[in-house]
C-alpha cells in the first residue's frame, strides 16, 4: 500500500469543460506508459484527485477471494485512518462494492464509516471495471467546507475507464513476470545443480537463489539426517535466516509445517501462520505471516524439505516453481550420494548434456523472451492489440521454457531405458500437444511451427515446407526440433532476417531438414559458437551430419542429415 501527502485543497473551483477533457487526456496519456502495477496506481490517484480537485482519496483493488477492497494506493489521507481491507458495506470503497454502483454522500451519513475525523467531508466513490467486471474503486473526498462539481461523477467515471485498461494491462505484465522470474529461478537452479562444486555450496546457492530472485525473505533447505530419518537437519538457510548463523538446528519429523511436508509427502501452504498450530517460530527472527514448506523427493524417498516463508500469501505458482526447483534439489543430492567413478563418469556426461539442453531449448527461449519484453512498453503506448498479442506471445514461450525443464528433469530421472525411450516418445508428443493446442496427432511439422513461430519476430516472413518428409523416430525428431531453434535464435541475434525457409525431406536413406534465411549471413573468420558447436554434436552422436554455409546472394543456409529412421505406429 501506498500513500501520497501533497498541501491540502481548501476550496474546488473546477475548470471549465473544454479545460478538463484536456488534463483527462494528459491523464490517460500519462498512466497508459506505466506498466508496474505499483506506481501506475499511485499516478493513477494523484490524476484522479487533480482531474476532479479533490483533496484526498483512494484506490482498491477487488479480492474476490475474501470479497472486499483492499487498499493500494492513497492520496492525502492520515495512515490511522486508512483501512488495508474494506469488506462489502464498510466505509466509502465497501459502500460501492456493495451497491455496484457509484455513491456521492457526506461520509458521515454512510451505513458505516470506518474514518473518525472525515464525517463532514463530500465523498465520490465509482467502481472501476474492464471487461464488465469489477477490479477495483475510486474514492474521493473534499473538504467540508468545499462540494464536488456537478460534472464530477461523469469526468471520474470517464477516468476509471481509462484506469481500468491500464491496471488490467499491468496485471498481465505483472503475472508474465512473475512466470519469467520463477523460470529464470528453474534456470539458474539447473546451472548450479550442474556446477562442479559440491552439495553443501549448490543447496546454498540454490537458497540464495530463491531469496534473490523470487524475494521470499526467509528461505531454509533441511535434510533428513541419513541415520535417523524421524529428523530434519535445519543446515542451509538463506535470506534473513541468515542470520541464525552457520549452526545446525535438528527438528522432528512430527513436528512443525516442515515436519507435515515430510510426513505427507506434499508440498504444504498456509497463508496464515498464527492460525495454524503446527507453526513453529524460530527464535531470532520476525514471525512471518505465510509459509510453504515443499518436500524434496528423488523416486520414492524424501530426502530433506525446501522452507520459505514471507509477509505475502503464496499461491499454486509459488508452489509449483518450488516443486521443479526441490526436484532438481532431489536429484542432486540423490546424485552427491554415489561416490563411484563410473557414477561420476555418468555425471559429468549428464551435466553436458544438460548444458547442451538448456542452451539449445531454454536459452533461445529465454532470449526470445528478453527480445518481446525490451518491446513490449512501445508496443503497448503504439497499439494496444500489438502489445497484447506480444504479451500472449511472451506466455507461449514461458510455457514452452516450463515444459522443456520438466522434460529435462524426467530425462534425468533413473528409470530403466527400455521405459526411458517409450516415456521420452510420450513426452514429445504431450509437449508438441500443450504446445500447439491441437488434438489431432502431433509431429515435428507442428512442434517446428509452434516453436518457431513464437520466436521469430512477427516481422520476419516464415515458410515451412513438409510436403516430402516422413515423420522420423522421436529421438531424431527432437534433434532436428533443437536445430530448429538454435537457428531461429541465431537469426533473431545476428542475421536481420527479412525471411526464413524451413524444408524438411527425405533424400534416400536420409531425413534432411534444411533451413535457410536471407540475413547478413556468416561471420567472415568462420568462428563457431558455442550453439553451432551444440547442433554439430548432437548430430554426430546419432550419426548424422551438420554443414553451414553462406547463402547468395546474402544469407546463411544450415543443413542437418540423419540416418533414416521411419516412426512406427
Amino acid at each position: 500500500m501506498v500513500q501520497l501527502m501533497s498541501r491540502p485543497q481548501h476550496d474546488v473551483t473546477g475548470c471549465d469543460a473544454e479545460r478538463q477533457n484536456e488534463l483527462l487526456w494528459q491523464m490517460v496519456e500519462d498512466i497508459s506508459g506505466n506498466l508496474a502495477l505499483e506506481p501506475l496506481l499511485v499516478r493513477i490517484i494523484e490524476g484522479a484527485c487533480t482531474l476532479i480537485g479533490a483533496h484526498d482519496g483512494a484506490i482498491g483493488l477487488y479480492d474476490c477471494e475474501l470479497d472486499c477492497i483492499r487498499t493500494a494506493a492513497s492520496r492525502n489521507i492520515p495512515e490511522n485512518e486508512l483501512s488495508l481491507s474494506l469488506p462489502r458495506g464498510h466505509g466509502l470503497m465497501g459502500r460501492v462494492l456493495e451497491l455496484d454502483s457509484p455513491v456521492y454522500c457526506r461520509y458521515g451519513d454512510l451505513p458505516h464509516p470506518v474514518r473518525t475525523s472525515a464525517k463532514d467531508m463530500h465523498m465520490l466513490g465509482v467502481p472501476v471495471r474492464v471487461h464488465g467486471e469489477l477490479i477495483g474503486v475510486f474514492a474521493i473526498s473534499v473538504l467540508p467546507s468545499a462540494e464536488l462539481a456537478v460534472a464530477a461523477q461523469s469526468l471520474l467515471e470517464r477516468f476509471a475507464k481509462h484506469a481500468a485498461y491500464a491496471i488490467d494491462n499491468a496485471r498481465k505484465s505483472a503475472v508474465e513476470r512473475r512466470r519469467t522470474l520463477r523460470f529464470e529461478l528453474i534456470v539458474r537452479v539447473a546451472g548450479i545443480i550442474a556446477s562442479g562444486s559440491d552439495i553443501e555450496v549448490k543447496l546454498a546457492s540454490a537458497a540464495d537463489a530463491i531469496h534473490e530472485i523470487l524475494g521470499f525473505p526467509n528461505v531454509e533447505i533441511s535434510l533428513l539426517d541419513v541415520n535417523d530419518t524421524e529428523v530434519l537437519e535445519l543446515r542451509i538457510r538463506g535470506g534473513s535466516y541468515k542470520s541464525l548463523g552457520a549452526r545446525v538446528g535438528r527438528m522432528s519429523v512430527e513436528q512443525g509445517i516442515t515436519g507435515a511436508a515430510v510426513r505427507e509427502r506434499r508440498a504444504q501452504i498456509v497463508n496464515d501462520v498464527s492460525k495454524d498450530p503446527r507453526y513453529v517460530h524460530p527464535m531470532g527472527v520476525e514471525i512471518p505471516r505465510a509459509e510453504l514448506a515443499v518436500p524434496i523427493l528423488f523416486a520414492d524417498e524424501v530426502l530433506g524439505v525446501v522452507n520459505v516463508e514471507g509477509p505475502r500469501t503464496f499461491d499454486e505458482l509459488d508452489m509449483q516453481s518450488l516443486v521443479v526447483v526441490a526436484e532438481h534439489l532431489g536429484l542432486a543430492i540423490q546424485s552427491a550420494r554415489f561416490a563411484d567413478e563410473s557414477r561420476q563418469l555418468a555425471l559429468l556426461e549428464e551435466r553436458q548434456r544438460l548444458a547442451r539442453e538448456l542452451h539449445d531449448s531454454v536459452t533461445q527461449i529465454l532470449s526470445s523472451i528478453r527480445m518481446i519484453s525490451q518491446t513490449l512498453t512501445d508496443a503497448w503506448k503504439r497499439d494496444p492489440v500489438e502489445g497484447e498479442a506480444r504479451t500472449h506471445r511472451l506466455s507461449e514461450l514461458a510455457q514452452m521454457g516450463f515444459l522443456d525443464c520438466h522434460e529435462l528433469l524426467n530425462e534425468l530421472s533413473p528409470v530403466p531405458s527400455s521405459r526411458r525411450i517409450q516415456n521420452e516418445s510420450e513426452r514429445f508428443l504431450t509437449l508438441i500437444r500443450a504446445d500447439t493446442l491441437i488434438p489431432q496427432a502431433p509431429g515435428l511439422e507442428k512442434a517446428v511451427d509452434a516453436h518457431v513461430s513464437s520466436m521469430l519476430p512477427s516481422q520476419t516472413d516464415l515458410r515451412i515446407d513438409f510436403s516430402r518428409y516422413v515423420p522420423q523416430s522421436v529421438e531424431h525428431e527432437k534433434a532436428f526440433l533443437r536445430i530448429c531453434q538454435e537457428a531461429i535464435s541465431n537469426t533473431n541475434r545476428h542475421a536481420h532476417a527479412s525471411c526464413m525457409e524451413i524444408e524438411a525431406c527425405m533424400e534416400g536413406s536420409d531425413a534432411l531438414v534444411r533451413l535457410s534465411d536471407d540475413g547478413q549471413g556468416i561471420s567472415a573468420d568462420g568462428h563457431a559458437g558455442r550453439g553451432i558447436s551444440n547442433m554439430g554434436q548432437r548430430l554426430l552422436a546419432l550419426g548424422g551430419s551438420f554443414r553451414v554455409e553462406a547463402r547468395s546472394p546474402t544469407g546463411t543456409v544450415i543443413e542437418a542429415r540423419l540416418p533414416r529412421q521411419d516412426r512406427t505406429a
